[in-house]
């Protein structure tokens, strides 16, 4: 199964699921952790709760029918997929932009 723009492959439990970036998963991440900067703190602090929320959100499913799974797989393996996800959330679905040297600086300024 490969993932497509604004998806990201997550294994829980011994199977393969795709995350799914919508604007409903969004706004349910950004508000249950504090907006995007929130969730990568909390995702960085191993949040257990923040981790159930976000695959959660991604498979548009509740909280209780994913959290055993979540426990299942522990929370090392998922830390950098949903990282990734919660980029794509941050950036409307798609890759963010690299900025270019010079990109964004004032006119004028070298």
């Amino acid at each position: 199964m490969s993932a497509n723009q604004g998806e990201v492959e997550i294994v829980l439990d011994g199977e393969t699921h795709v995350l799914r970036s919508t604007l409903r998963a969004a706004k349910e991440v950004s508000a249950s952790t504090g907006g995007f900067i929130g969730a990568y703190q909390r995702l960085a602090t191993f949040d257990f709760s923040t981790y159930v929320a976000i695959v959660a959100a991604g498979l548009s499913k509740k909280v209780s029918d994913v959290e055993g799974k979540v426990y299942a797989t522990g929370i090392a393996p998922l830390s950098a997929p949903l990282s990734r996800f919660v980029q794509l959330l941050a950036n409307g679905g798609k890759e963010p932009k690299e900025i270019e040297d010079g990109e964004g600086a004032p006119s004028g300024e070298a």
